[in-house]
């Protein structure tokens, strides 16, 4: 049995299949990932996996990559500090931002140019390459990222560099961002290098233990394999939440819901993202702790705010909610492991909508370790216990309504259009309230919604992208956008054979980026028909005007390669009697007395008014006064939030 692993940073879940019923488990997450990766493989009895993991990331925003060196060309040695102009705070004078992961002292200017056409004006040297190779080495560097300018169209002198590097991990630009714009082009190539020994070394140690190969989650959404990611780690900085949004895609297929904001709210943060039409959107303007991100990544907006998100009293007397998460150790105070401050899951617990454990009894809460920190908090703050109850959650639904917004504004796309998928171990708590802030009519609960992410890993595609810049009016170089078309499924065809898939399987969707000449943004259009004409479409519908006479240039040329596999959905429910118990639960109308089901026992058709809430082994479902539940015959929750 193969199985979809999602390492979070509090619970790491498993997903499989045994005919059509399927098997989950939930484990804590360790400081050494693999090991609780390796212990739900074993309680599974699972031999293959495709995985999500956090390892790339957490490098990234706990700075404990790579010491690594940056060459790029001579008179660039500062283009990492300098970066962009855009500023976090317009107004603000004292704005810091975040120092790069190599320093300045580790950037080396190599004596050679190319122009941008690919031509060589100066040429690298065999002795300038060894120059820089020895000053490198001398650094003490463990990995190189080589960025020299316009490289994308010539990349001779990198290969060059390369060539004299020999011996240490090189993460090259053209090969890891074939684009232009050298300062994201340079950073994303930089957090290549700067995670590749750390991912190299997890995934071979995988490897290792499993005595196989295994499938890897990317942040575009699709599955490559670890000796491919090893290569080009980069690509799984934002694998993890990318999971639940292909979930997403695949059960909007089965259900019919096609329009969908997915809401993944986990132990540490909450992720948004929009699926419109039965597809993902994807983006590369992504970036990670303030560093440009330029691969193609799934969109999702992520805030902290998770179960596990700390509640406290800032210099100014307001309540405030996160960023800063209890994680997985010590985790929250009601899981009895010495946390000593409030957290969203505590003030759940004592609003009644957890029950007396977590993950089917192999976790008991102590709700009075949570009161004990609950009412710390309230006489700091000078308010009742329940009024802090209901501050917290209001402050961390706040919080998350803020980035769903932002999801939604930035594709000039209506909430009230959309159903909301909720999913996470806290998502389906909080669906309902959120959906009423933001003006979302339905909330649709899925099956598995604590593992979610891991079930969306195990049945994404198998994933390839090829781009590449070649800046000019789109009239003249359509032809050539073909032809690079053309080259792209090749090596497509070709990568896919060598990592052991089908090749006559794949679906290549070309596409290219286009904008309006003196633009500095680009709009993404598929590759068929008359893509002026389609750009322009899509320029009206997103910013509201398109001008007819505005020439076209062409961007960027890009492939995707997609081997599908097969999809996967769990037995409908069986013919079964609801059976609840009564459970005093605070709401925002205060205490009510409310129905709890065990989710196991709802049959498809059953319907019933709030409020009430439906546990299962992994999430909890919270229906407030006012809204309706009905289970369809999948097995989803689908709950009309009313007002």
């Amino acid at each position: 049995m193969d199985v979809g692993v999602d390492v979070g940073g509090t619970f790491t879940d498993f997903v499989g299949f045994r005919g059509r019923d399927v098997v989950t488990t939930k484990l804590p997450s360790t400081r050494d990932p693999s090991a609780a990766v390796l212990a739900g493989m074993r309680e599974l009895g699972a031999s293959g996996m495709a995985h999500g993991t956090t390892v790339a990331t957490n490098a990234i925003l706990e700075r404990k990559g790579a010491r690594m060196a940056f060459v790029t060309t001579a008179g660039f040695e500062d283009l990492l500090v300098i970066g962009r102009q855009n500023r976090p705070n317009l107004y603000d004078l004292r704005v810091t931002r975040p120092s790069p992961p190599v320093p300045r002292d580790r950037c080396f200017g190599a004596r050679e140019r190319t122009g941008p056409k690919g031509r060589a004006i100066r040429r690298l040297t065999e002795r300038e390459a060894r120059r820089i190779a020895r000053a490198v080495k001398a650094s003490g560097a463990e990995s190189v990222a080589v960025c020299l300018l316009f490289s994308y169209a010539g990349p001779a002198h990198e290969r060059r560099l390369a060539a004299a590097l020999q011996g240490m991990p090189v993460s090259l630009s053209h090969e890891v961002l074939a684009e232009f714009r050298e300062y994201e082009r340079a950073s994303t190539t930089v957090l290549d290098a700067y995670v590749k020994p750390l991912v190299s070394r997890y995934l071979g140690d995988l490897r290792t233990a499993l005595e196989r190969d295994f499938l890897v989650m990317k942040s575009g959404g699709g599955l490559a394999s670890d000796a491919t990611v090893s290569k080009r780690p980069v690509e799984i900085v934002l694998s993890g939440p990318a999971g639940g949004v292909a979930a997403a895609v695949s059960l909007g297929r089965a259900s019919g819901h096609g329009d969908l904001v997915t809401f993944d709210m986990g132990g540490t943060s909450a992720d948004f993202s929009a699926v419109v039409g039965g597809r993902s959107q994807w983006t590369t303007e992504a970036a990670v702790e303030t560093f440009p991100l330029a691969l193609p990544v799934v969109d999702i907006e992520s805030v902290g705010a998770g179960g596990g998100s700390l509640a406290w009293r800032d210099a100014g007397g307001a309540l405030r909610v996160g960023p800063e998460s209890a994680g997985a150790d010590p985790g929250p105070m009601a899981y009895g492991k010495g946390g000593s401050r409030p957290t969203v899951t505590d003030a759940d617990l004592l609003a009644g909508y957890l029950g007396p454990s977590l993950l089917g009894g192999k976790l008991p809460l102590d709700a009075s370790r949570a009161r004990a920190g609950i009412e710390a908090l309230a006489a700091d703050l000078r308010v009742s216990p329940d009024e802090v109850v209901l501050g917290i959650q209001r402050v961390v639904r706040a919080n998350m309504a803020k980035a769903m917004r932002l999801v939604l504004a930035r594709r000039g796309l209506d909430p009230r259009d959309f159903a909301l998928l909720a999913f996470g171990g806290a998502g389906a708590m909080h669906a309902v309230a959120l959906a009423r802030e933001i003006g979302v009519p339905r909330v649709v609960v899925p099956f598995l919604p604590g593992a979610f992410s891991a079930y969306g890993i195990l049945l994404s595609d198998v994933r390839l992208e090829y781009s590449r810049s070649a800046v000019g009016p789109l009239d003249v170089s359509e032809k050539n956008l073909r032809k690079t078309i053309e080259e792209f499924g090749r090596r497509a065809r070709r990568d896919l054979a060598a990592q052991g898939f089908d090749p006559r399987r794949a679906v290549l969707e070309a596409s290219a980026d286009l904008r309006f000449r003196g633009q500095s943004y680009e709009i993404n259009v598929p590759l068929r028909g008359d893509l002026a004409a389609a750009f322009r479409r899509a320029h009206r519908r997103r910013f509201g005007y398109a001008r007819a006479s505005e020439p076209v240039e062409l961007v960027t040329a890009r492939l995707v390669a997609r081997v599908p596999r097969p999809a996967r959905v769990p037995r409908p429910p069986e013919s079964r009697t609801p059976s609840a118990v009564p459970r005093s639960v605070l709401f925002d109308e205060g205490w009510r007395e409310s129905a709890v089901y065990a989710r196991a026992s709802l049959p498809a058709g059953f319907e019933a008014k709030g409020p009430l809430i439906v546990e299962e082994d992994h999430a909890t479902t919270v229906v407030p006064p006012g809204a309706r539940l009905r289970v369809d015959e999948l097995g989803l929750l689908e709950i009309e939030v009313g007002t």
